[in-house]
C-alpha cells in the first residue's frame, strides 16, 4: 500500500468518511448514500411478510416470504392457504436454497462451437431463438418445436399452449418424474376416471396403505400430515388404526400401528387377500350386489393360504386388517402407484380402489370433484415417444422449462444421446442441471420467489406467486421471453400483452368477475395477492364412486416367491429431503438426516440384518448392484428396515451437473431401471427387476447422526400402550421438576430457586404426534443461521443443528420412536456452573442464553451437557454467495472457537416483547412461536409462558403422558416431553 500523508488522509476521511480511507489511495472516493426517499414497503429493520406458492413439488403450499431490507431470510407456511394452513415441511423450508442457489445463472449463455457457454444479451438470446423458430416454421410440419416444462397450470400453461399453437403447431409437454400413472390408471380401471383425487384421510376412521409414504413424498405430504395427525390422534374410544404394507419401514410405515413387510410388488395379494376375508367372513355387508361383483371375480381363484405362500404375511394377520376395515365406517385404503418402488403398480393401485368400494362411507375421503394437477402431468410413454422422435430427426428446437428428464428418467433412456440430434435446445431453468447441459441456448428464468404467477394444484384452490424481493441477476419470467419470442414471429395479435404480468392480470379479471362480480377487478387482485390466492370455502359435492369390473388379466394368480441367494428384490423411493432428486443441490438438504436410516450427504442401500451377515457385509460397504438394465456403487446399510430378500435405495442422488453441492454424491437408483414402458399405464415398465449384488471390497465412513440404534435402557423415547395410558387417567399426573420455584425442594437442591417475574418460557414435545419429518430442524437452520458442515465434518460428528429429531429402535419388533432434542433450557443447568467464563447464562424468564462474546471455546458446558445439544464451531463456516443473503440480521453469525445452541428463538422473544409493550399489554399466548413449532405439521412442538397458566404449554404440562428426559438428573428441564401411546391391532407379520 502506498504510503498517505497526513494532510490526504484528513481529506479522505473528511470527503468519504472510514470506508473510503481502508480501500487504499489506488481507488476512487466513495460515498454512502442514504435513503431520500425510501420505497413505502422497506422499512430498514423491520421485515415486511409477502404471500406466495411454494413451487419445490407439485403439492403447490401456500407460504410467506420474509423480507427484511430487500431480501428474504425466511419462509413459512400461509395460515390462509388450505392446502399449507401456515405450515411447510422441510423442502418448502428449504426453497429459500432455490432462491440464492450458488449455480444459479447469472445471464443469458450461448453455447459456443468448442462447447464453451459465453455470455449474451438478453436481445441477442431472444433473437436467436426467434430466428430459429421462424425458419422451423418455414419449413412446415407439426411438432418440430416442443415445449417441455415442468408441472405448470393457470396463466403460464395458457401462454405456452398458446405459444406452441402460434409457433408451427409446436407440442407442449408437462414432465414430471413422480408422476402416479399407474394410480391414474387404476382409477380408470375401477372409477372410470383418468384423474388423481384429492384425499382427506382426516375424515377415514381405517387406512390401509400400500407402499404410499403420504408423510414424506405422496402427492402432497404436508396437507396430509396435517390430516393424519387429526387422523391418528388418541380419542375416548382409542386412535383410529393405520397399517402400512410395502418392501421398506419408511417414515410413514413407522408411523403405522402395523407393518406388513413383503417383497416389491406383493401389496398387491396382501390387498386381494384382504378382500378375500371380506368376502369369506361375509364383512362387506354394507355393498350392494353389483358392487361385490369385482370384488368376488378378483379374488376367486386366490385362497389366502396361497397369498401366505407368496407373500409370507400370515392368513390371520390380514384376516385381522379385514376385521378392522370391516369394522370402520369410513375406511381408506391407498396405494402409492409409483413404477420405482414395486412392480405391478397398476394392480395394487386398482387392489386399494376395490378396498375403497367396500364401505359406502369411503366417499367422503376420496373426492374426484377436486381432481389434482398431478393427474395432466405426461406419461413416461409420452416422454419416451419425444425421446424416439428426436432420435430421428423430428424435433427442430426443444424448450425446456424447469424440467430435467435427462436425470428424472433412467439412463437406459439414453436421453443424452437423444438430446445430441436436435439442433436448438434453449433452457430457460433457472440453474444447472442435467438437462441443460445438454443446452444450445440458455434465457435463465426468475426463481419462484421473484416472480409473479398462479398455481392451481387441485381444482378450485387458485395460489398466487407474486415477487418476494427484486432479481438477484439478470433473469426474466419464462412467460415474457414466451411472449417476447412469439411477437417477433407473429407480432402483437396473438400476444397483446405488454409482459407475462399484464397476462396473469387480464387472467384475474376474468377469475375476479365470477367469483367475486361485486367487487371492482383492482380491489379483488389486491385482497387475492394479500391472501396468496382465491379459493372456496365451501367443499362442493362429492362425484359417487361407481365401480367397474377390472381386466381379467389385471390380477394374475400369484407364483411362489423366487428362491435364490444372490438375487434381490429392488425398491427405490423418493426421500422427504430430496423429492425426486430436484432438492440435491440445497445444502440444508444435503445436511438433514434421513428419518429412518439418520444418513446425510450420501445414498445408501438397505439391506436386512441377516442377509447382510450371510453375505459378510458390514455397514459402510461398497456395494456394486447390477440389474440387467444397468450397475451402480453405493454404501450397504443392514437394518431392520426391510424384509429378507429385498434391498431398498432412495432416489435422487447420483447428479452429474445439478450443481456444486450435489456434485460427487453417487448413487442414482435409476441406473437399474429398463427403458421399457408399460402399456396399461404408460409408466416406467419393470413387470420383474431382480438385483445382483458383489462386494466392491471397499469400506467408507458413512455420514450419520446417530450414536446408536438403541436406547440402551435410558428412557429417552418412551411410549406407554393404550391401556396404561387409560390408566393413567385415574391417577396424578407422574412427578416432574417442575422448572418453577416450587420445583425445588430445600432437601435436595443445593441451590436457591430462580425468580420469575412475568415470562417462564417452555416447550412441550408431543411425541404422540412426531412424524420425525424434520421440518422443524430445516426451519431451525433458516432462522437461526446455524451452519451447513458438509460430509467430512458429519462424519467427525461435527455438525451443527441445534435441533436434531432422534431415532431409536426398540430391542424387540424393532419399531421406530423419534424424540426432537434441543437445549432444556434448565432451570439448574449443568453447563452454566462449570464455564469459567459465565457465557452460559440463566435469564430472569428461564432461558439459558449463550453469551458469544464471553465464549473461548473451552468446551467445558459440551462436557457437562447430558443431552449433548451444544455445538462448537471447529471452524468458521463460510456461505457461498448469494446463500449469505438469507442470512437472519436479528441472529449473530458465529465463529471458530465460539459453542452456540437453541436459544428458544430469543429474537422472536424479544420482537414479541416489543409488540406486546406498543400495545400496551403483556405477551399473550399465541402472539408468538418459534420456527420449530411454527412448521410442524402436525403440532408436535408447542411454546408458550409457563407462568400463563392459561397459556397451552400450561394446559399439556399436566397431561398423564408428561416426562422429562433424563429427568433424574434434576437439572429441571424446560422441555417436557409427552409420551407416545403404542396401540397394534394385535398381530404380528
Amino acid at each position: 500500500m502506498a504510503e498517505i500523508g497526513r494532510r490526504d488522509f484528513l481529506k479522505i476521511m473528511g470527503l468519504g468518511g472510514t470506508g473510503a480511507a481502508v480501500t487504499g489511495c489506488s481507488d476512487p472516493v466513495r460515498y454512502l448514500v442514504p435513503y431520500i426517499i425510501p420505497p413505502e414497503d422497506v422499512v430498514p429493520g423491520q421485515s415486511v411478510w409477502y404471500a406466495s406458492t411454494c413451487r419445490e413439488c407439485p403439492a403447490g403450499c401456500g407460504l410467506l416470504a420474509k423480507n427484511r431490507d430487500g431480501r428474504i431470510i425466511k419462509v413459512e407456511g400461509n395460515p390462509a392457504h388450505p392446502v399449507s394452513q401456515g405450515k411447510l415441511c422441510p423442502r418448502g423450508q428449504a426453497s429459500l436454497h432455490g432462491l440464492y442457489n450458488p449455480d444459479r445463472f447469472r445471464v443469458p449463455l450461448k453455447r459456443e462451437p468448442d462447447g464453451t457457454l459465453a455470455p449474451v444479451t438478453w436481445e441477442v438470446g431472444e433473437r436467436l431463438l426467434a430466428e430459429r423458430l421462424a425458419e422451423t416454421v418455414s419449413k412446415g410440419g407439426e411438432g418440430r418445436v416442443v415445449i417441455l416444462s415442468n408441472l405448470v397450470t393457470g396463466t403460464l400453461l395458457e401462454l405456452m399452449q398458446l405459444w406452441s399453437r402460434e409457433v408451427g403447431g409446436g407440442r407442449l409437454l408437462r414432465y414430471e418424474p413422480i408422476a402416479y400413472e399407474p394410480l391414474r390408471a387404476a382409477n380408470r380401471e375401477v372409477f372410470g376416471r383418468d384423474a388423481v383425487p384429492s384425499y382427506r384421510i382426516d375424515r377415514a376412521d381405517f387406512i390401509v396403505s400400500f407402499g404410499a409414504d403420504f408423510l414424506e413424498t405422496w402427492i402432497s405430504n404436508l396437507e396430509l400430515a396435517r390430516q393424519f395427525a387429526e387422523f391418528h390422534r388418541i380419542r375416548e374410544a382409542g386412535r383410529n388404526p393405520f397399517v402400512y404394507v410395502g418392501p421398506k419401514r419408511s417414515a410413514t410405515a413407522a408411523n403405522a400401528d402395523l407393518w406388513l413387510p413383503v417383497a416389491p410388488g406383493d401389496e398387491q395379494w396382501v390387498a386381494l387377500g384382504i378382500i378375500r376375508a371380506l368376502l369369506d367372513e361375509q364383512s362387506a355387508t354394507g355393498t350392494s350386489a353389483q358392487a361385490r361383483q369385482p370384488l368376488q371375480a378378483a379374488v376367486r381363484e386366490l385362497p389366502l393360504s396361497l397369498i401366505q405362500e407368496r407373500t409370507g404375511v400370515p392368513q390371520e394377520a390380514i384376516r385381522e386388517v379385514a376385521r378392522g376395515f370391516a369394522r370402520a365406517e369410513r375406511p381408506l385404503a391407498l396405494a402409492d402407484g409409483l413404477p420405482f418402488s414395486g412392480p405391478h403398480a397398476t394392480a395394487t393401485a386398482a387392489a386399494a380402489n376395490l378396498l375403497c368400494a367396500v364401505r359406502p362411507g369411503t366417499r367422503a375421503t376420496i373426492d374426484f370433484g377436486r381432481p389434482l394437477a398431478l393427474g395432466q402431468i405426461a406419461r413416461a410413454a409420452d416422454m419416451k415417444a419425444l425421446a424416439d422422435r428426436a432420435r430421428s430427426g423430428e424435433v427442430d428446437v426443444l424448450v425446456v422449462h424447469r424440467a430435467n428428464p435427462v436425470y428424472g428418467l433412467p439412463p437406459a433412456f439414453e436421453w443424452s444421446a437423444c438430446l445430441q440430434k436436435i439442433p436448438l435446445i434453449v433452457s430457460l431453468s433457472s440453474a444447472a442441471d442435467e438437462t441443460t447441459a445438454c443446452a444450445h441456448l440458455i434465457l435463465p428464468s426468475h426463481s419462484p420467489l421473484e416472480a409473479w404467477g398462479d398455481y392451481e394444484p387441485r381444482k378450485g384452490v387458485l395460489g398466487l406467486m407474486q415477487p418476494t424481493m427484486g432479481n438477484l441477476f439478470q433473469t426474466r419470467h419464462a412467460g415474457d421471453v414466451l411472449i417476447a419470442t412469439g411477437k417477433k414471429l407473429k407480432g402483437e395479435g396473438p400476444f397483446p400483452w405488454p409482459d407475462f404480468y399484464g397476462m396473469l392480470r387480464s387472467r384475474w379479471q376474468g377469475i375476479g368477475r365470477k367469483a367475486a362480480p361485486e367487487l371492482s377487478s383492482e380491489i379483488f387482485w389486491e385482497k387475492a395477492v394479500e391472501r396468496g390466492g382465491f379459493w372456496d370455502s365451501g367443499e362442493g359435492a362429492h362425484p359417487e364412486l361407481t365401480v367397474r369390473r377390472p381386466q381379467a388379466s389385471l390380477f394374475q394368480v400369484p407364483d411362489a416367491a423366487e428362491p435364490g441367494r444372490d438375487l434381490f428384490h429392488f425398491s427405490a423411493r423418493p426421500t422427504i429431503q430430496l423429492y425426486d432428486g430436484r432438492m440435491a443441490n440445497h445444502l440444508w438438504m444435503q445436511e438433514l438426516p434421513d428419518p429412518v436410516t439418520q444418513i446425510t450427504w450420501g445414498a445408501w442401500v438397505e439391506i436386512h440384518p441377516e442377509d447382510a451377515e450371510r453375505a459378510g457385509i458390514r455397514k459402510g460397504d461398497l456395494l456394486g448392484l447390477e440389474s440387467p438394465y444397468g450397475s451402480l456403487e453405493v454404501q450397504a446399510i443392514p437394518l431392520w428396515t426391510v424384509p429378507r430378500g429385498t434391498l431398498a435405495m432412495p432416489i435422487g442422488q447420483g447428479h452429474t451437473g445439478l450443481g456444486r453441492f450435489a456434485a460427487g454424491v453417487p448413487g442414482n437408483a435409476l441406473a437399474l431401471f429398463p427403458a421399457e414402458i408399460d402399456p396399461g399405464s404408460g409408466a416406467l415398465g419393470r413387470a420383474s427387476l431382480r438385483v445382483r449384488i458383489r462386494s466392491v471390497g471397499r469400506n467408507l465412513p458413512v455420514a450419520h447422526t446417530d450414536g446408536s440404534y438403541l436406547q440402551h435402557g435410558r428412557g429417552m423415547a418412551r411410549t406407554l400402550s393404550l391401556d396404561e395410558y387409560r390408566s393413567a387417567l385415574s391417577r396424578e399426573p407422574p412427578e416432574i421438576d417442575m422448572p418453577l420455584p416450587e420445583g425445588f425442594d430445600p432437601k435436595e437442591d443445593f441451590y436457591l430457586p430462580h425468580q420469575h417475574k412475568e415470562y417462564r418460557w417452555c416447550m412441550v414435545a408431543d411425541l404422540d404426534r412426531c412424524i420425525g419429518c424434520g421440518a422443524c430442524v430445516v426451519a431451525c437452520y433458516a432462522e437461526n443461521n446455524v451452519a451447513v458442515v458438509g460430509r467430512e465434518q458429519v462424519i467427525r460428528q461435527r455438525e451443527m443443528s441445534w435441533l436434531r429429531i432422534q431415532r431409536y429402535f426398540e430391542e424387540e419388533g424393532h419399531e421406530i420412536r423419534w424424540l426432537p432434542m434441543l437445549c432444556q433450557h434448565c432451570d439448574y443447568a449443568p453447563c452454566e456452573a462449570v464455564c469459567p467464563v459465565f457465557a452460559p447464562h440463566h435469564n430472569s424468564e428461564g432461558l439459558n442464553n449463550q453469551v458469544y462474546n464471553r465464549c473461548f471455546g473451552t468446551r467445558f458446558c459440551l462436557q457437562n451437557d447430558p443431552w449433548k445439544v451444544r455445538r462448537f464451531n471447529w471452524f468458521t463456516f463460510t456461505r457461498d454467495y448469494p446463500l449469505d443473503w438469507q442470512l437472519n440480521p436479528d441472529v449473530t453469525v458465529r465463529q471458530k472457537g465460539i459453542m452456540e445452541k437453541c436459544s428458544f428463538c430469543i429474537q422472536r422473544i424479544v420482537q414479541a416483547k416489543r409488540d406486546a409493550k406498543e400495545k400496551g399489554r403483556k405477551v399473550r399466548d399465541g402472539d408468538f412461536t418459534t420456527a420449530c413449532a411454527q412448521t410442524c405439521p402436525t403440532e408436535t412442538l408447542v411454546f408458550g409462558n409457563l407462568l400463563d397458566p392459561e397459556s397451552r404449554v400450561s394446559r399439556l404440562i399436566r397431561d398423564h403422558r408428561r416426562y422429562q428426559v433424563l429427568g433424574y438428573l434434576n437439572t429441571k428441564p424446560a422441555v417436557i416431553y409427552l409420551k407416545k401411546v403404542r396401540t397394534g391391532l394385535g398381530v404380528r407379520a
